[in-house]
């Protein structure tokens, strides 16, 4: 009684928590199902659970009923062998709509041979026909895309030949409809999206009014980029082409500018920085130099700019010029500033300048003004190096004169050691 309790209690309890889906086999539709289990028999055959099994041949009448017929067996040991065998005939009734899961209640009747043999002091084997019936809970869950499903089942059958005998039966299998559809069948079949394809197959269960889909009710991607035909910008790209949202090719953009690569007139921009449809830095007051790198920026149209787009007037500044003690020799911290130097001298190719050398007081006057010609050269030479024009440079060096800070002061002194740019023209 309590082992026939429990597997009450597991019925309702997969009637309750079953989701549920629509049709399995179309209207019209056949299937079969072969199964295999464990068959728990009643504890006064005085035979052990074992073995059950079934094949079954079923139609779809309609969306909710099926009429199935089966072949049935089994096989138990115990202090009686039981090997019941038989036929059936069943009404299936599937339950409510939606999910992946269909549960369905099962009713009928059949035949059984119960095919007992008695051991209890070599008794004779005990062969009898017999009517019984039977009630169930079943549920049939789709496999993937498969028409192919798993089936599960239990079920409670009655002996009518002796009343007092209930077995249940625990059963799983398959569940494969076949055979073609009719046209009405098709029709009947619920299909939310209206796509022609029915929801029981419909991969895609939403899709828009009037699309086109494949056989799994999803929308046609006729050049297997990833992007509907409904969405793609770009129909025919080749296949396996990278493609954006739109369908469209992803165009490589190297410096991350927003200008794909293959009409980008200025590779290499910073990120940050902003440009034109060409991918060239913006150069809002037209001076030449780009706005982030640009130090004055609304810059008078015509005028003369250094790199920095600071406009050159008298002279081009060459802050913290540095030699060698009493050397001509650059030291290498310097050829920053000269750099920018010969670049604006490169952007200004008509500009003619003059490299003027100057000491401070320290030593005798006529070494300071062969240092200050020598240092002058130096710088000179360098810019020409650095790709400037050395037809439009001279170098001059005028020693001690024309000094611009104090010569009583360490730091008035190192900045009158200097290397000027004069502009000439």
């Amino acid at each position: 009684m309590n082992r026939n309790m429990f597997i009450l209690a597991l019925i309702l309890g997969l009637a309750q928590t079953a989701a549920a889906n629509d049709t399995l086999a179309a209207e019209d539709q056949w299937y079969f199902s072969p199964m295999i289990g464990v068959g728990f028999e009643d504890k006064d055959r005085l035979a052990d659970n074992g073995i059950a099994g079934s094949l079954g041949l079923g139609k779809q009448l309609t969306p909710q009923w099926a009429l199935e017929f089966s072949l049935f067996g089994g096989k138990h040991g115990g202090y009686n062998e039981f090997n019941p065998m038989g036929i059936g005939v069943d009404l299936i009734r599937n339950l409510s709509a939606s999910g992946n899961v269909t549960p369905y209640v099962v009713f009928g009747t059949g035949w059984i041979r119960p095919d007992i043999v008695e051991f209890d002091g070599g008794g004779p084997e005990l062969d009898y026909d017999n009517f019984m019936a039977n009630l169930g809970l079943g549920m049939v869950t789709k496999m993937g895309n498969s028409a192919t499903r798993f089936r599960g089942e239990l079920r409670y059958r009655r002996d009518l030949h002796n009343p007092s005998f209930s077995d249940f039966l625990v059963m799983g299998g398959l569940y494969r409809p076949f055979g073609a559809q009719t046209a009405s069948s098709r029709m009947k079949l619920p299909d939310r999206d209206g796509d022609g394809v029915a929801d029981d197959v419909d991969v895609c269960p939403a899709t828009p009014a009037g699309t086109e889909v494949d056989k799994y009710g999803c929308e046609v991607d006729s050049d297997g980029d990833g992007v509907a035909n409904s969405k793609d910008r770009c129909p025919n790209t080749p296949s396996g082409t990278k493609v954006d949202s739109r369908g469209c090719r992803i165009q490589m953009d190297s410096d991350g500018d927003g200008v794909s690569d293959n009409n980008d007139k200025c590779p290499g921009t910073p990120r940050s920085a902003k440009v034109d449809a060409s991918g060239c830095e913006l150069d809002s007051d037209g001076d030449g130099v780009v706005n982030s790198l640009d130090r004055c920026p609304n810059t008078v149209k015509g005028v003369r700019v250094d790199v920095r787009g600071c406009e050159i007037s008298v002279k081009i500044e060459l802050p913290n010029v540095r030699f060698e003690l009493n050397s001509a020799n650059l030291v290498t911290e310097t050829t920053a500033i000269l750099d920018q130097a010969a670049a604006t001298l490169k952007r200004n190719p008509n500009m003619q300048v003059e490299a003027a050398g100057y000491t401070d007081t320290t030593g005798e006057a006529s070494y300071n003004l062969d240092l200050s010609q020598r240092r002058a050269e130096s710088v000179r030479r360098y810019l020409i190096s650095k790709g400037a024009n050395g037809d439009k440079i001279s170098a001059k060096g005028y020693g001690e004169a024309n000094p611009i800070f104090d010569n009583s002061t360490r730091p008035g002194r190192q900045k009158n050691r200097r290397v000027e740019l004069r502009i000439l023209n």
